[in-house]
């Protein structure tokens, strides 16, 4: 289904444009004859649904694309937990968010906050969050 929503986005924001750019050029004319305006009328009632359609549906798609992001990191947030029995560190993470450790350490400490996690040491002198399970 998403491939046929991007065809069908470009193909409408294509279609929309080229219509739209009738009533453009049909109006910077001097010698515009009134069927010409009628043109550029019928431009405009075609193109503009067409472009506003396509842009809902683009839009729409990059909505669909955050949210899978989203529960992407919830998923494996929730996942790494379970695994180290509620001990996570960035590294780890990061790894397997396929994050910067930048944002992987801001998504954690948001987490930690959250679910008022506390900060541990490991052995080896590592950080680790601590989560209550």
């Amino acid at each position: 289904m998403k491939p046929f929503k991007k065809i069908s986005a470009g193909l409408l924001l294509t279609i929309g444009f080229v219509f739209l750019m009738v009533p453009v050029v049909v109006l910077t004319r001097q010698d515009a004859t009134p069927e010409d305006r009628m043109d550029a009328i019928g431009g405009f009632v075609i193109g503009f649904p067409a472009a506003v359609w396509g842009g809902w549906l683009a839009l729409s798609l990059k909505r669909q694309n955050q949210n899978e992001g989203c529960d992407r990191l919830h998923s494996t947030f929730y996942r790494l937990l379970q695994q180290g029995n509620g001990q996570i560190t960035v590294m780890r993470f990061a790894m397997e968010a396929n994050l910067p450790a930048a944002t992987a350490k801001q998504y954690l400490d948001e987490k930690a906050k959250e679910f008022d996690a506390d900060f541990g040491v490991s052995e080896a002198g590592g950080i680790f969050y601590d989560f209550i399970l």
